[in-house]
């Protein structure tokens, strides 16, 4: 289970984080009002519980979700307890009842559905459109990491104790939807608008918030549209790629400064989650950096010559060297190297959705309609994005090699090359586990693995089958277990045939 002490010494950062940035902006009202604690915020105002409910997000997404996906994909590996359950597949559902309720639905969706109900009555057309972008990236990550997932009759316990199970397909429609009524909300006017409160894209003012941050938010919603398009590629590979080049050229990210993501602070205890989990008792012994993924990027270039993102996402030992544990190690060898600064310093970003990323879906869904030339252009800038944003600098002798695709060279195995390279970008993202999951082959027997290829623990609990999805935790299997339609790691979410 879930410690209860780190949840209380994460919620303790949390607070602080939202404090040192709340303090000076929100009408002199009580912090205590923004504590992520559903039951603090369902009386404030929407200035209010809109950073409460960014900061939940963060967690939601950012936290033991991320540690789970990023251990699942191999970008880590489990050492001691519930970290080394997920290695070597032999998770229960009381692993994930903090993050299904406290972050997901007690937590952030539950304060975002009363922001959108005050903002309907007092007119706050912009904080409605922020909320339903963040319902729907919300919703997103719950059916990709759980399959069908109560929606329409959720959030409502009184009429709705036990509330049914939306199917994933149905959710996903509801995203669409969320994603278009919030771009129509931010073109419209507003009795008034975030400002600094606004964690995500900050501005010192109303009048600065709609001239610099209702066109990143756009951006933020096309490109969203243009990742849960993507997802689809195996039910609808054309249909898809078509859908994602319509959101992009409706106006999504041109650059590294349209990203979506957040930084609580750069001190200790303003960090978001990775930072706070790696710099305890937790993050320092259950989990470690992977030899799998410490391969990838070792001698990329040449012999002694790494991916530049290296030093960034692995710090090297004491010996200068970059080590990782071997996948399913049941504990962390002497001499493996911690996390790199990009991910285990106090002002890492939690990433909710870059430009890098979006590049990448434009070239993959180039790739699928035969538009060769332009997915090597796409695939290009998406390295380039991501070397930039990651080491904070170009680096031209590594993007010779790995940002000089051609249309020819991408006709053969262009796919396969896209997904190893877009992983790397990933590090640590809950998303790299839905591309993992989209590049098996539909149909495949579950001992088949998506790209990178990757091997089970050696000492797995599913003879060699990779785990699908996520499992429910015990609110709904003791509280609504007549709805729940699956309880098997190995079941697929709707859109991985």
């Amino acid at each position: 289970m879930i410690n209860e002490e780190k949840m209380k010494s994460k919620n303790n950062i949390l607070n602080k984080g939202l404090a040192l940035f709340l303090g000076m902006t929100v009408f002199s009202c009580d912090l205590q009002d923004a504590n992520i604690n559903p039951n603090a915020v369902s009386d404030a105002p929407v200035n209010v519980t809109l950073p409460a409910t960014q900061a939940n997000m963060t967690w939601a997404i950012g936290d033991f979700a991320a540690q789970s996906a990023s251990t699942l994909v191999q970008y880590m590996t489990g050492t001691l307890n519930v970290q080394q359950n997920i290695t070597i597949y032999s998770y229960v559902p009381a692993n994930f009842q903090a993050t299904w309720n406290n972050h997901f639905y007690a937590g952030a969706l539950t304060d975002l559905k009363r922001i959108i109900a005050k903002s309907e009555v007092n007119g706050s057309t912009h904080y409605r459109a922020v909320a339903k972008i963040q319902t729907a990236l919300l919703l997103g990550n719950l059916v990709d990491l759980w399959g069908d997932v109560p929606f329409s009759e959720a959030l409502n316990p009184v009429e709705f104790p036990q509330p049914k199970f939306d199917g994933g397909q149905a959710v996903y429609t509801q995203i669409f939807s969320l994603l278009d009524e919030a771009i129509a909300d931010l073109n419209a006017s507003s009795t008034f608008s975030p400002s600094n409160n606004d964690l995500i894209y900050p501005a010192a003012n109303e009048n600065a918030w709609r001239t610099n941050s209702i066109p990143k938010w756009i951006k933020a919603a096309n490109s969203l549209k243009a990742r849960y398009a993507n997802h689809l590629s195996k039910v609808d590979p054309q249909g898809s790629a078509n859908n994602v080049l319509a959101a992009i050229n409706a106006g999504a990210f041109l650059n590294n400064a349209d990203d979506f993501k957040v930084i609580f602070g750069t001190t200790p205890d303003a960090a978001g989650p990775w930072f706070g989990f790696l710099q305890g008792t937790f993050g320092q012994n259950n989990i470690a950096v992977c030899e799998v993924f410490v391969r990838k990027l070792r001698d990329r270039v040449a012999v002694g010559v790494h991916d530049p993102r290296l030093p960034f996402y692995v710090a090297p030992n004491s010996n200068g060297q970059f080590v990782g544990a071997p996948y399913g190690s049941p504990s962390i060898p002497a001499g493996t190297s911690r996390p790199g600064p990009y991910v285990f310093s106090p002002g890492a970003p939690t990433n909710f959705m870059t430009y890098a990323e979006l590049k990448f879906i434009e070239a993959e869904a180039r790739i699928r309609l035969g538009q060769f030339d332009l997915a090597a252009a796409a695939y290009n800038a998406a390295v380039k994005a991501s070397v930039l944003r990651v080491t904070g600098s170009a680096n031209p002798a590594f993007e010779a090699i790995y940002a000089s695709e051609t249309g020819a060279s991408l006709q053969a195995g262009g796919l396969e090359k896209l997904f190893n390279e877009k992983h790397i970008d990933m590090y640590l993202q809950t998303e790299s586990w839905v591309d993992w999951r989209r590049s098996i082959p539909a149909g495949a027997a579950p001992t088949v693995s998506g790209t990178p290829q990757i091997s089970p623990a050696p000492n797995n609990l599913t003879n060699g089958a990779f785990p699908r999805r996520f499992l429910y935790p015990p609110s709904e299997l003791d509280n609504n277990a007549s709805n729940i339609p699956e309880t098997s790691l190995l079941a697929r979410v709707f859109w991985d045939l």
